[in-house]
């Protein structure tokens, strides 16, 4: 600022000598504002008066008696006024001041056209600099506001595309981990958790039973059937069919005593005379193991609704 001014003087040539030049100053230099004092009393002192000014006196006033106190004053030497309970908008009282002592001391003006130079110069200077730091500021602001909306739809856009991924996770038969089988589940339970084993292990035949919305379970005595099974668990062979229907394979499975269980994926034109293995032979508890931790358990118990067991 100040340079800046000093180089235009230097630029205007012997012709337009300037002889002084007038800077505004600050409210801290001129002593108006906020007083404290030594036991943390704060006032504030009302502008000075054009009086005061034109007769050079920039003393302190006390707002009640309107004599002079120093600017660290708490209350007032002479009335007791307390000077924290005056507030902005109170005048002060001051001397009062003759027309003599109040006329202004005309003094000789020189280099009038010099000054005009320089006052428009700060003027034009000023007006520029804050032009200037509006429009840095208007664009650092919209820049912001900018990226915070990208950032925002960009957000939005992800927690959409989550969202939408968690909800067909959810509606997936194979992936809602919330859900847990218990180990002594029933009868039900366990046959749509044989099922759902047996085609995850892609054993032949039982996929296609996981799609069935009538998985019936005929519990079988047939002394053919279960003399043609080498794991015959308690005597009872556990035939899985859909509505009846298992296509071109008969599909068992067994549970012994301590609860192994027996997987069979026979001929649907199995021989009696013949001896058929288990596909897939398993305690219960490591099969129920094994659907919780592929989260299998979800679309079990869906499956579970759908399975009709006859005697």
């Amino acid at each position: 600022g100040t340079s800046n001014i000093l180089q235009a003087i230097s630029s205007l040539g012997k012709e337009n000598k300037v002889n002084k030049i007038i800077l505004g100053s600050s409210r801290s230099v001129y002593g108006e504002g906020k007083y404290e004092c030594e036991d943390c009393c704060v006032v504030y002192p009302n502008s000075r008066t054009r009086e005061c000014m034109l007769n050079g006196d920039f003393n302190m006033y006390c707002p009640k008696c309107g004599k002079k106190v120093s600017a660290t004053a708490k209350f007032c030497p002479h009335c007791g006024y307390n000077f924290a309970l005056r507030n902005n908008n109170q005048s002060i009282s001051t001397p009062k001041v003759s027309r003599e002592q109040a006329k202004p001391v005309k003094k000789k003006r020189k280099g009038k056209t010099g000054i005009l130079v320089i006052s428009l110069l700060v003027v034009l200077a000023a007006a520029g600099g804050g032009y200037y730091y509006w429009n840095q500021n208007s664009s650092q602001t919209q820049a912001s506001q900018s990226a915070k909306s990208s950032s925002n739809s960009t957000s939005h856009r992800q927690a959409s595309q989550h969202s939408t991924q968690k909800s067909e996770s959810s509606s997936s038969d194979d992936s809602v981990e919330e859900v847990k089988l218990s180990n002594d589940i029933g009868p039900k339970e366990s046959a749509a958790a044989v099922t759902y084993f047996a085609a995850k292990n892609d054993i032949d035949g039982w996929k296609s039973m996981t799609n069935s919305d009538d998985l019936k379970v005929d519990l079988s005595t047939d002394d053919d059937l279960l003399n043609s099974l080498s794991a015959t668990g308690q005597g009872m062979a556990y035939v899985i069919s859909d509505d009846g229907n298992s296509g071109d394979r008969k599909l068992v499975y067994t549970i012994d005593k301590d609860d192994t269980i027996n997987i069979y994926s026979l001929p649907s034109d199995y021989d009696p005379d013949s001896t058929y293995q288990p596909v897939k032979s398993l305690p219960k508890a490591d099969m129920i193991e094994s659907i919780n931790d592929h989260h299998y358990a979800f679309a079990v118990k869906k499956l579970q609704d759908k399975v009709t067991i006859n005697q």
